[in-house]
């Protein structure tokens, strides 16, 4: 009974470490080809979608009806950057999950819940819907790997988001609920995490027109 669970368990695994190879692969080869603004949305929802695979394999948080955070390990984060011509700052209120989905020595798989807030602007001066704001909840997985002083991470997620106008500047979005997909690479400590965080709103295709918003920020996060 315990043997076919091991190797169903480790079939898995192989699978998950080989996605993420492939997803590393496609990336510089996209990039070479002219379609690099589209990289970093295929490394967030591909992501995102292994990385719920695995938690509801594991039948884990955020994949499971347990919430399983630990309100003793909050992180506070603020992500600012831009899209062309639009401004954009997000502050975050994140718990970690409970238990992790693979740790080592080296290497660990864990996460937490953020509820975010989002605030954007635009600069030119005849746009439709010049500034708004964004509310939402994000579930954000991290790989992370351990140094000697600090780790060296990789984060990604996929979460429900409002906007109060279905209008971002001159782009209708047919719908108010969108989805947000992060993407993320940085490093961190106990306490601190310094990084690049690339964000996509859009609505998944549920209606057209479907436009997507795409992020670039600066992350900082403080663990407390």
């Amino acid at each position: 009974m315990h043997s076919w669970k091991k190797q169903i368990s480790l079939r898995f695994k192989q699978l998950f470490l080989a996605g993420l190879s492939f997803l590393c692969l496609i990336g510089p080869q996209n990039a070479s080809a002219g379609q690099s603004n589209n990289d970093p949305m295929t490394l967030a929802i591909a992501g995102s979608i292994i990385s719920f695979g695995m938690a509801c394999y594991q039948g884990k948080a955020p994949c499971s009806l347990s919430p399983g955070i630990d309100t003793d390990q909050l992180t506070f984060s603020l992500d600012k950057g831009s899209d062309n011509t639009i401004d954009h700052i997000r502050i975050a209120l994140g718990a970690d999950w409970k238990e992790k989905f693979y740790e080592s020595p080296n290497f660990e798989i864990g996460g937490r819940w953020e509820i975010n807030a989002n605030r954007w602007s635009s600069s030119l001066s005849n746009a439709d819907n010049k500034d708004g704001y964004i509310l939402g909840i994000t579930p954000v997985f991290q790989y992370s790997y351990k140094l000697s002083k600090f780790d060296l991470y990789m984060e990604t997620g996929a979460g429900l988001q409002f906007l109060n106008d279905a209008t971002i500047e001159n782009e209708f979005k047919s719908t108010q609920f969108q989805f947000g997909d992060i993407f993320g690479l940085g490093i961190k400590n106990k306490q601190f995490e310094l990084g690049y965080r690339y964000l996509h709103i859009s609505n998944a295709g549920i209606e057209i027109p479907n436009p997507g918003t795409d992020f670039h920020n600066i992350h900082l996060g403080y663990r407390f």
